[in-house]
């Protein structure tokens, strides 16, 4: 009997087919999820060690098998679901509130969690170990957010002992490639983000909370690959790395961000705008805060160009102008900068964005944070600039290292111009009175504007309030007038 003849195409289609399953069951590859099984699989975030969101509702989610009855036992709660027909759960636990700790040094005692899952007689018992109640901030950016203190061994990147004195047990931190929270230790903190190392070390000593660390960051990251809504498609990091934190309970979220970006000047405020509100609308936790760090200088600026602009000067206004969003704050960092991309001074960063949350998150009003440019005053040839964060009044000062900024009794004020009526820009003499700046120019009769620090990389002395932070870069005409496209 003659065996009917398949078409060459047909028969090597089966082949292909034959191969491509056989291929499929050999390797199941990086995105394929793991095959269900009773015990649950809880979503990244619930690990050994965490810190878990206090004060609001708290979503724990995973997977088990369809319809499985899921019960979440966690302190004084108990809350029961049932896995849908493809084995993802999910349960709400009530508000609970955090142990206040005695010191940074404090232990807070850990909890289990327990996650029961029961189906067609049999039972599966899951536990999450060490788990205490707190705040939990998202760390997010790039390299100069990812670097971290294991890298840091010269002086020149913390204070002395800041690894070796790091036995803070209601510190954690979890990477996306760690299996579990880590708690922070000498032997632990190395593997910290600087910045966020910094940020959490000064606001757990003031507010004596636990905090957890959620930190990913990615080095030459672009802010698009961070974004998750209309009109920018969804990014890879977005995708891969943040996705699955998505809707765990967090504090707030800091963002170092933007060497990337620097080119897109003003375009960069209605990206950042995005991220801020494309984040806080996944995570359906209302207009949580979002803190982010101002790019330090780089390179060097010329002295030849009053009128600024230059470099970083406009992606530093879109910056600013993105504080129009509800429950934001900046830190101010054109004093840390450094020729190249990574400046050592990670310490400073950190502070100042701990000292921003801490004033308009914790409620610590007498702390002031970065001043920054509010209004001013025209009077004759004199242009009167008014902040916020300056009660304690204004000083000119020169800033090295981790020391505070040292006044400079006497000096100018550098990098200050004044705008005349005909559109010149000169440079400005500044003079302080409490907490005003009072520019005026040589020759300028009547000012129409003014200018600080918005250029590349200001340096030498500058402008800061007598707590020693800062003062922003501003330009009291927002970016100015758009550049002209020259025509190839």
């Amino acid at each position: 009997m003659k065996l009917p003849l398949f078409p060459l195409t047909v028969f090597g289609a089966i082949l292909m087919a034959s191969g491509a399953l056989h291929a499929a069951k050999q390797a199941p590859g990086p995105e394929r999820p793991p095959a269900p099984t009773l015990l649950a699989q809880c979503a990244a975030p619930f690990r050994d060690n965490a810190v878990l969101q206090q004060k609001i509702k708290l979503p724990v989610w995973g997977t088990s098998l369809p319809q499985a009855k899921v019960t979440v036992v966690f302190d004084t709660q108990t809350k029961t679901t049932a896995a849908d027909k493809d084995g993802n759960w999910r349960v709400v636990l009530d508000p609970m509130d955090a142990v206040k700790l005695k010191s940074v040094n404090d232990s807070p005692v850990g909890k289990v969690m327990k996650i029961v899952c029961e189906k067609d007689g049999s039972k599966a018992v899951k536990k999450l170990n060490n788990l205490v109640m707190g705040d939990v901030w998202l760390c997010a950016g790039q390299s100069n957010m990812a670097g971290r203190m294991k890298r840091a061994g010269h002086p020149k990147n913390y204070p002395p002992n800041s690894v070796n004195n790091a036995n803070y047990p209601a510190l954690r931190h979890l990477t996306p490639n760690k299996e579990s929270w880590q708690v922070c230790s000498p032997e632990t903190s190395v593997w910290i983000s600087r910045v966020s190392f910094f940020f959490a070390r000064r606001v757990q000593r003031d507010a004596l909370v636990p905090m957890g660390l959620m930190v990913t960051a990615v080095g030459g990251s672009n802010i698009e690959s961070w974004l998750n809504q209309p009109p920018y498609p969804t990014g890879g990091n977005y995708t891969k790395l943040l996705s699955p934190w998505v809707g765990y309970s967090i504090r707030g979220a800091i963002w170092y961000q933007g060497e990337s970006n620097e080119k897109d000047g003003r375009g960069y405020q209605p990206k950042l705008e995005s991220l801020i509100t494309g984040w806080r609308k996944v995570w359906s936790q209302g207009d949580f805060p979002v803190h982010f760090v101002q790019l330090p200088g780089i390179g060097k600026s010329t002295t030849e160009n009053p009128a600024g602009g230059d470099g970083r000067a406009e992606i530093r206004q879109a910056y600013f102008e993105t504080l129009a969003l509800k429950n934001t704050g900046m830190a101010v960092t054109i004093d840390v900068g450094a020729v190249s991309e990574h400046p050592p001074n990670k310490y400073d960063v950190g502070v100042r964005l701990a000292r921003s949350v801490l004033q308009k998150v914790y409620g610590f009003k007498d702390l002031t944070c970065c001043p920054l440019y509010t209004k001013h005053v025209i009077k004759k040839n004199a242009v009167y600039i008014s902040f916020d964060n300056t009660k304690s009044g204004l000083m000119i000062a020169k800033k090295k290292g981790f020391t505070p900024p040292k006044p400079t009794s006497g000096a100018k004020l550098q990098w200050l111009s004044i705008q005349a009526k005909d559109g010149s820009w000169h440079w400005a003499d500044g003079k302080i009175d409490g907490s005003q700046l009072v520019v005026t120019g040589k020759n300028v009769s009547n000012p129409i504007a003014v200018r600080y620090a918005y250029t590349q990389h200001p340096v030498g002395c500058l402008l800061y309030n007598k707590d020693g932070q800062p003062v922003g870069p501003f330009s009291t005409i927002g970016y100015g007038p758009k550049p002209i496209e020259k025509k190839p």
